[in-house]
């Protein structure tokens, strides 16, 4: 999340209290705020969007429809809500503390508690931030920065691998515990099929995608990481997931990686889409156009398709 050039609709979600789905439908259908886009597509709201939305919402609350107001100046609408917007960074998400301070800490503390080797204190630095944040903050904001620093340091030779698989070990049983949902229902949505393929071993960033999947609706299916081709291919047989996502974080073999990415292709043989992300997926899926084969960030992923 970039404080400077644009929040992201998680954070933004986290500052209004307005869902994801609110924000982006009073965004298409009614142009309430316009906000900015990345290099790649990516929503980026101001912190005049962000007000916008807050006099807005409180509009709404007092009886006021989104389609009537939406175009409103901002005059009209602190009229309407019977109050001005709150300042920037004032809303709180714990007593006085803004979301950006919160969130900072956060990373902080967990980043203190990886240092020592003390994953009792990663865990309850990321379950206190899963229980003041939204998930997709939790997601965007805390655990994505968070595992990008500790790669980092392993790169830099400031921190050590064992530093690397404490992180990725609690991380990935709170990513795990995100995904428990009661039985029932849950086969009446659309399957999306998630992996990493064969080479890559990370697969966190997999995981956080069958998260976000799960709450825009979907019914993620993560098979694992480090699958060659015929497996994947087996599994969207057995599925027939109307989607499948894989995750490439690192580039080793680029020529094995293109040969068991085509390979694939060939044995989906164009019965759904296939979606590649990662940090160095699309590197590969750029000497791929004709597979049909796409790259998205998550964001653009939950954007594009979910």
């Amino acid at each position: 999340m970039s404080l400077t050039a644009g929040f992201q609709i998680g954070y933004v979600s986290s500052q209004t209290g307005l869902s994801t789905h609110v924000i982006r439908a009073w965004e298409r259908r009614y142009k309430a705020v316009v906000p900015s886009r990345s290099a790649t597509g990516r929503r980026l709201f101001s912190q005049t969007d962000i007000d916008r939305l807050l006099l807005l919402k409180q509009a709404v609350q007092k009886g006021h429809s989104i389609s009537h107001i939406a175009g409103l100046e901002r005059a009209d609408l602190v009229a309407l809500a019977g109050a001005a917007a709150e300042p920037p960074g004032a809303r709180a998400v714990t007593g006085t503390t803004p979301v950006s301070t919160f969130i900072r800490d956060t990373i902080k503390d967990c980043l203190d508690a990886v240092a020592v080797l003390d994953g009792n204190g990663l865990y309850r630095a990321l379950k206190q931030a899963a229980m003041t944040c939204s998930r997709q903050v939790l997601l965007e904001a805390v655990i994505t920065p968070l595992m990008e620093v500790v790669g980092q340091r392993w790169s830099d030779g400031s921190g050590r691998i064992l530093h690397g698989h404490l992180a990725a070990g609690v991380v990935h049983a709170q990513l795990i515990r995100m995904l428990e949902l009661p039985a029932g229902g849950n086969y009446e949505k659309p399957c999306l099929l998630i992996a990493t393929p064969s080479g890559q071993c990370c697969y966190l960033g997999a995981l956080a995608v069958t998260v976000i999947a799960q709450d825009h609706g979907w019914r993620p299916i993560f098979i694992g990481s480090n699958l060659p081709a015929e497996e994947i291919a087996a599994a969207h047989a057995m599925l027939t997931p109307e989607m499948m996502a894989l995750s490439i974080t690192c580039r080793i073999n680029d020529q094995f990686m293109l040969s068991e990415l085509e390979r694939l292709s060939d044995f989906l043989d164009d019965h759904c889409a296939l979606v590649i992300g990662g940090r160095a997926g699309q590197a590969y899926v750029e000497r791929l156009e004709k597979t049909g084969i796409t790259w998205a960030t998550p964001r653009e992923l939950i954007d594009r398709f979910l």
